[in-house]
């Protein structure tokens, strides 16, 4: 299997996703509990972590299951949406 075109797409999606998540985390930021992007952060998340997955990037695994933990929190207010979760 050739593993550079997979790489390739992979970069490119996540680029996206993390564009995406700048995006809201910034709103995170500015609107705190009234905040209404959480899906959007809890699904960019899983999606890459699914990707990673998918590759052997265990690291990225962990890391994006550790943020869909938090935003899950946010999600379920179990986890206030604070400045500090954005920053």
């Amino acid at each position: 299997m050739d593993l550079d075109k997979y790489r390739k797409l992979f970069l490119e999606e996540c680029r996206e996703y993390l564009q995406s998540m700048n995006r809201e985390l910034l709103r995170l930021e500015k609107e705190g509990e009234g905040f209404g992007g959480i899906d959007t952060l809890f699904r960019d998340a899983h999606s890459i972590k699914g990707m990673a997955g998918s590759m052997g990037y265990d690291s990225i695994v962990a890391l994006s299951h550790a943020m869909e933990d938090v935003f899950d929190g946010i999600r379920a207010r179990t986890l206030p949406a604070t400045q500090e979760i954005s920053s």
